[in-house]
């Protein structure tokens, strides 16, 4: 049997979390094949331009994008093998539709899909290891089950889920860099906790965390190579940024963010 490796699941519950209504989520790992990183926040969308266009003539890219309260965050990364990225935002569903495939046929992957304050985000790349992608937006869990079992049965994975305004967005791709893939949903903090335990000890990573319209959503995939990981979760901010810095520092990098509600 192949040797997997885990770190234990950290939950860093500070004595203001029990009261706090919204907390942060990072996921983190070793061996995920980023190397520098940075977190860029900013309240307001617009005000990401110039700050991203700066960031790519750097070498970095787009590895996340999400939002809180009061609050969007950029994860970005060195080693992505993407050649290029672009995002585009819109506030009505149907153009926000019609806006990503105009840019798959186009040639372009879809790899993140993130909602705040009313506006949709797609991010885009090319060159990358993720090719042939397509978006699904449906009304419900039942729905999502629906179409995530109908996209595996064409051999498509799953690359990313999004829940808000009433809406699950699910972004599938014909090519992409793991194995298998496990899903669930929990209801609560301390099923979803139970889930990625166990799931660990099946071999599976925690490819992403999803929370929306009052349900988790947990995505685990396989991979060729067993990596080390871990996740932590705060009420404070301040606390959540200074604790990704010291696992930044001992060779962790984000590979996914989540913000949810008690």
């Amino acid at each position: 049997m192949r040797s997997l490796y885990y770190v234990t699941v950290m939950f860093l519950l500070l004595p203001s979390f029990a009261e706090a209504d919204f907390f942060w989520v990072a996921l983190l790992a070793k061996e995920s094949g980023l190397k520098e990183q940075r977190l860029l926040a900013t309240t307001k969308l617009d005000n990401l331009t110039t700050p991203l266009k700066k960031a790519w003539k750097e070498g970095y890219m787009i590895t996340d994008i999400s939002h809180s309260p009061r609050r969007w965050s950029v994860v970005l990364s060195k080693g992505r093998a993407a050649k290029r990225q672009m995002y585009v935002h819109r506030r009505i569903m149907h153009e926000f539709q019609d806006v990503v495939n105009r840019y798959e046929k186009k040639g372009y992957a879809l790899s993140n899909v993130e909602n705040g304050v009313g506006a949709w985000v797609a991010v885009f790349q090319k060159g990358g290891k993720i090719e042939g992608t397509k978006l699904v937006v449906v009304r419900d869990a039942k729905a999502l089950r629906y179409e995530i079992k109908r996209e595996q049965e064409r051999g498509m994975k799953l690359i990313d889920v999004e829940a808000a305004e009433g809406y699950w967005t699910a972004v599938f791709a014909r090519k992409a860099p793991f194995k298998a893939q496990s899903y669930a949903l929990a209801e609560d903090k301390e099923h979803l906790e139970k889930i990625i335990a166990k799931k660990w000890k099946e071999g599976y990573s925690l490819q992403s965390l999803e929370y929306g319209n009052n349900l988790w959503f947990a995505l685990f995939c396989q991979r060729d190579k067993p990596r080390q990981e871990t996740y932590l979760l705060s009420g404070k901010y301040g606390k959540y940024r200074r604790l990704i810095d010291k696992y930044w520092q001992k060779g962790y990098r984000i590979t996914d963010l989540a913000e949810a509600r008690k």
